[in-house]
Order: C-alpha cells, then structure tokens, then sequence
C-alpha cells in the first residue's frame, strides 16, 4: 500500500516538473507580451496566470494523493501587507488562489530570481522584491521601496525559515516593522498548517500522500496609531498560534 502511494506521489513530481517548464514557455510567450500590450491590465494578466499555474499545482498534489482546503479570502484590491506562518513551497500557490482579485508581491530571497522554471520570470513580472538576508542594510532599503511601491499587497513570511514541524516560530520582525513604519497599512493573516512534510521540493518526492493541508484567513488588521508596531505584531503572532492550535483541535503535530 505505501509502495503504491510512493510511486503515485513520484508520478506526481514528474507531473510538477513539466507543468512549470510548460508554464515557463507559456509566460514568456504570451503572458510576458501581453503584459507588455495592455500596460494597464498588466496586473490582471499575472493574476490570470499566476491562479492558472496555482490551481494546476494543486490539482497535482490533490491527484497524487494531497488533501487541501482553504477558508476565507482577502481583498487585494488595496495595498496591505499579508503575514503567514512558512511551511512548504505550497504556501504562495495557496496564498495566490486566497487572493482576490489580484496577486500580492512577495518577498524572496535573490536567488529565487534566476532559473527557476516560471518562477524567476513570474517574481520580475509581478515586481516581487528580493533579498539577501546577509546584506541586512541593502534588504531593509528594499523592503522600504517595496511598501512604498506595491499596489496590491505583500506576502510576508516572518519567521525566516519554512518550519520542520509545522509549529510558529519566533517572528523576525524588523522587516515589518520597517514596512509598517514607511506605509502603515491593514495587515490580513493566513495561518497555514499541514503542508510541513512538503517542505523542499525533495520532500515532495515520496510524500505528497502525507500532506493534508488547511489555510484559513484572519483580519485585516488595522496598525496602531502610535506607531508601536512591534507589540501589535507580536500580538498577531500570538492570534495565529491560537489559531493554529485550534485547527489541530487542541491536539498538537499529528503524527
């Protein structure tokens, strides 16, 4: 049974494989011109693609045995900033299909930008900022530019890291409060979980049966007016850990 279950979810990297190379081709092609013939459907353009490329990327985890759910949306029609916990290369696919109806930038680090299939040219595209956490002073100005600049929100991963066990860690908050301090704006909340034992791409090759994963969405949430934004974001912290205990039902990591 579990051979059975390992080889489907091996099928089902192959069938991730070539649904990013052929969305690759597809970007360059079509989406990349067509962005630059209607500057001002642009956004739209990459929202269409990037909730094709999403929706076909769960779909092959769900045919390879994944089980997924999503609750709520957020509105992406305004700047705002989007916190959410990091457990697996799933997250942005999934905080993509939440929102509504266009695409949030998100951060990365730079060397996400080049060759990655349908990735790298996605993240220049939607104008996502990028940085190298070593170089502190360089990553924290384009944090400021980026608040300055997004129209449609950004997805922020406080805690650095995708976790190894599905729980919260502890937020590296400077980043935000940065942002917040440069264009104080709501804040809306996507508390993940399941989706951990995806961590790397290497985990999906015999696990994918494994994942069973659930996003839900909080807020928004309006920044405080005195401009103590650690607190506040501490606070969000606290709500999605709560969160995050009561989709387990109290219970903890499932085995």
């Amino acid at each position: 049974m579990r051979l059975a279950a390992q080889i489907r979810s091996l099928l089902g990297v192959a069938g991730l494989v070539v649904w990013l190379l052929v969305g690759d081709i597809w970007e360059r092609l079509v989406v990349w011109p067509a962005m630059r013939l209607r500057p001002r459907q642009a956004q739209l353009i990459i929202a269409w693609y990037m909730k094709g490329m999403s929706n076909g990327i769960l779909a092959i985890i769900r045919a390879a045995g994944g089980r997924l759910r999503r609750t709520g949306t957020f509105d992406s029609t305004e700047p705002s900033y989007v916190v959410m916990n990091h457990q697996s290369l799933l997250d942005i696919p999934t905080a993509v299909l939440m929102a509504e109806p266009c695409i949030p930038r998100f951060i990365a680090r730079a060397r996400y930008g080049k060759w990655v299939p349908s990735v790298s040219l996605c993240m220049r595209l939607l104008g996502c900022p990028t940085i190298e956490p070593e170089n502190r002073k360089a990553s924290l100005r384009a944090l400021q530019k980026a608040a300055r600049d997004q129209p449609h929100g950004i997805l922020v991963f406080p805690e650095g890291h995708r976790t190894r066990d599905g729980e919260i860690q502890e937020f590296h908050t400077a980043g935000l409060e940065i942002m917040l301090r440069e264009r104080p704006l709501p804040v809306y909340v996507l508390v993940t979980d399941g989706f951990w034992k995806g961590r790397r791409f290497v985990d999906f090759l015999f696990n994918i049966d494994r994942i069973d994963g659930r996003t839900e969405v909080l807020g928004p949430f309006k920044p405080p007016a005195d401009g103590e934004y650690r607190p506040f974001l501490e606070g969000i912290r606290r709500q999605m850990v709560e969160r995050l205990r009561q989709m387990r039902g109290g219970a903890g990591v499932a085995a």
